[in-house]
């Protein structure tokens, strides 16, 4: 891209680390996730290997 003096120092710095906090919050949400669905399928398997101990 031609550098057409559009963005000043500081404006290209507050950019890359508003960049770098929206990328920080989105893994955080993704991992947030993960381990949510971690722990629910843990839970379904722990709960289901008692119904099963239960039963038989």
């Amino acid at each position: 891209m031609a550098d057409d003096g559009w963005y000043e120092d500081g404006d290209t710095v507050r950019e890359a680390a508003r960049a770098r906090r929206v990328a920080w919050l989105g893994m955080s949400v993704v991992t947030c996730l993960f381990g949510t669905v971690v722990l629910a399928v843990a839970a379904l398997v722990v709960f289901f290997a008692l119904a099963l101990s239960v039963m038989g």
